[in-house]
């Protein structure tokens, strides 16, 4: 059996993620004793492998494997040694950034990663092929293995002295890509239809599968958009039209989708809703600005202007990808109603949307306050520290 305590450990990373954007962020108000580069990739690996993974391992086994298949895969066994691994990775990355041991650790996750994958995908073989949820969390889990083989490409383009060259961005770019586009908001995708398939049942699953083609036909070329910056863009222009013409296009089969929905969901917390809803937004809000970026005005933005970089990414990775991701913690009781979440939840969101607000008016140069992202960011490791207090649903 899964227990839910276990997802405090999954919130340990993400406070660990928190607390070092926000040292990030202050590294201009005092001397940070590690290596600032150093903390920048702990910052990435422990908010992809640490928080995400984690959390993802724990919600998706939770719904589609059965007590008898989680207690024959190992599934228990197989968090624990990640958890270990993880720790690893933070440590390692914090104190030398990319070095042996780093790399020893990110190479024994990956390992542990291939596992998980394989138990997932023989134990729900036989599920359903009716539960269009879990066909997105496959193909997600496909993207997944594939973007696996990045680093590797990276490693060898590296070894060669060509960091810092177009082509060592551009794998640094393909593989971000496929990492927060490609698995882990396929995956989040399939748990937000989850969510419809329990208590929204007469959705037109027609929609679902329009939108579910489109997206995946669209993965692929849409790398372009994230290369756009390159100085070989013009040979990737048709690639890219082509991904914002399907992405937009499955936007709004999303939105006929969304449609169908009542005003008021039904959920086991409110809480729940107020996730699953502001994950809605940041959804539409990055399929519509990534569509845009196709155009020369909008690209310019994206790859010149370092806070709407940082925008984007917070937009994908927190607003789409972890609220989602909370929203169904709350759902499955792994957070209860309490007043450590009911505060957490107003630190969290409030911080997000400070530090959004303002890396947004300061990358289009209207308004720039550090002392006021450094406060959303405070704010954001509050909220988490909150959720990390808080009792488990039940207790």
């Amino acid at each position: 059996m899964i227990n839910k305590s276990w997802s405090k450990a999954s919130l340990f990373f993400f406070l660990m993620v928190a607390v070092i954007g926000t040292t990030l962020r202050a590294a201009g108000y005092f001397n940070i004793p590690l290596g600032y580069r150093n903390l920048v990739h702990a910052h990435s690996h422990t908010g992809f492998q640490g928080w995400v993974y984690t959390i993802m391992f724990l919600i998706i086994t939770s719904i589609y494997i059965s007590p008898e298949k989680l207690k024959k895969g190992k599934y228990s066994l197989q968090f624990k040694l990640t958890l270990l691994v993880l720790a690893g990775v933070l440590v390692s990355f914090s104190l030398q950034g990319y070095g042996l041991y780093s790399i020893v650790f990110s190479t024994l996750f990956q390992v542990l990663n291939y596992w998980f994958i394989y138990r997932f995908l023989k134990d729900t073989a036989d599920t359903l092929s009716t539960q269009y949820s879990l066909q997105f969390i496959k193909t997600g889990l496909y993207f997944g293995l594939i973007s696996t083989l990045l680093p590797y490409a990276i490693g060898i383009t590296s070894a060669k002295g060509l960091n810092g060259t177009e082509l060592y961005q551009s794998l640094i770019y393909t593989f971000l890509h496929f990492q927060y586009n490609g698995w882990f908001l396929f995956i989040v995708i399939g748990l937000f239809f989850r969510f419809l398939e329990i208590h929204v049942p007469a959705v037109n699953s027609t929609y679902i599968w329009y939108f579910y083609w489109l997206f995946t036909l669209a993965f692929i070329p849409a790398t372009a958009l994230s290369l756009l910056g390159m100085s070989f863009s013009s040979h990737l222009l048709f690639f890219a039209i082509f991904a914002a013409v399907f992405q937009i296009a499955g936007l709004i089969c999303f939105l006929l989708i969304i449609k169908q929905m009542p005003f008021k969901l039904k959920s086991k917390s409110y809480l729940s809703k107020v996730f699953l809803y502001l994950f809605l937004i940041s959804f539409v809000l990055k399929v519509t600005v990534q569509g845009l970026s196709v155009f020369p005005s909008m690209w310019e933005l994206a790859f010149f202007e370092k806070n709407i970089v940082l925008a984007y990414l917070h937009l994908s990775l927190i607003g789409t990808i972890s609220f989602l991701l909370i929203a169904w913690l709350f759902e499955l009781g792994y957070l209860g109603h309490s007043h450590w979440t009911k505060t957490g939840s107003v630190l969290l969101i409030s911080g997000y949307f400070i530090t959004e607000i303002i890396l947004m008016t300061g990358g289009l140069h209207w308004y720039y306050s550090q002392d006021w992202l450094i406060a959303g960011s405070a704010a954001m490791v509050s909220g988490v520290l909150a959720f990390i207090f808080s009792p488990v649903a039940g207790d």
